[in-house]
């Protein structure tokens, strides 16, 4: 590169007015760099809020859940079907947070602020259960835990057979389309209900909590699944 020098006053040669190559590609070398970084911090900032999401939506829930065994005396069950082959994603919390009111000699389970109904033979088809702890005979009400339960924090899903059930999803995230192989529900409902991120739950002899129950939610990020769960990280 040509560069342009002038003569100063007093006869002494002036410094160039232009910038060498070196000098330009060094410049344009650190705004690269620069703007690499903040795209960086900028995935993990996106990443770090989504995971404070997580926590507050889990924190809700444990105190959902503990809530029902202060007036239960036991953690609300899980997809236990007596021989301990848990599927933890298919859980009844959803039924049990929000309550069920019985109809139809005890076989339809209504959840409280909601018309689907559901019956017993679903309730067993999914959850391994006969019935809902928490309900009542209409026109009785069951006691209601999940205060402020937004419509995106539960999901309708549908079973392989044809069945329809509710449950509690984690709101921040959904299960990436190209990773249904991996999801939590896969093999159990069917392709449209994959895309559903559900909270895992374990109340019979959990891994991590012996005393109470484990609650968690996979978080995939890329190639990996951050787990979330009610247990020290």
């Amino acid at each position: 590169m040509n560069m342009t020098r002038t003569q100063s006053n007093n006869g002494i040669p002036a410094r160039p007015t232009a910038f060498s190559l070196i000098e330009l590609l060094t410049v344009i070398s650190i705004i690269g760099l620069l703007a690499a970084l903040g795209v960086g911090m900028a995935g993990v900032a996106k990443r770090k809020g989504t995971e404070a999401s997580v926590r507050a939506e889990r924190d809700q829930i444990v105190t959902a859940i503990e809530s029902y065994h202060a007036d239960f005396n036991q953690y609300p069950p899980d997809n236990n079907n007596g021989q301990l082959n848990l599927n933890a994603a298919m859980n009844p919390l959803f039924y049990e947070l929000v309550g069920c009111v019985s109809s139809n000699q005890g076989q339809y389970y209504q959840p409280a602020d909601r018309l689907d109904l559901i019956s017993s033979t679903t309730l067993n088809n999914a959850f391994h259960t006969q019935g809902i702890l928490n309900s009542a005979v209409a026109p009785d009400r069951p006691k209601f835990y999940f205060h402020n339960l937004k419509e995106k924090q539960h999901a309708t899903v549908t079973l392989n057979n044809g069945s329809m059930v509710e449950l509690l999803r984690v709101s921040a995230v959904d299960w990436p389309a190209g990773q249904t192989a991996l999801s939590p529900l896969n093999g159990l409902v069917n392709g449209a209900s994959l895309g559903i991120n559900p909270w895992q739950y374990v109340s019979t002899k959990p891994t991590n909590n012996a005393a109470s129950f484990d609650l968690w939610a996979q978080i995939p990020w890329g190639s990996t699944n951050r787990i979330i769960g009610n247990w020290k990280e």
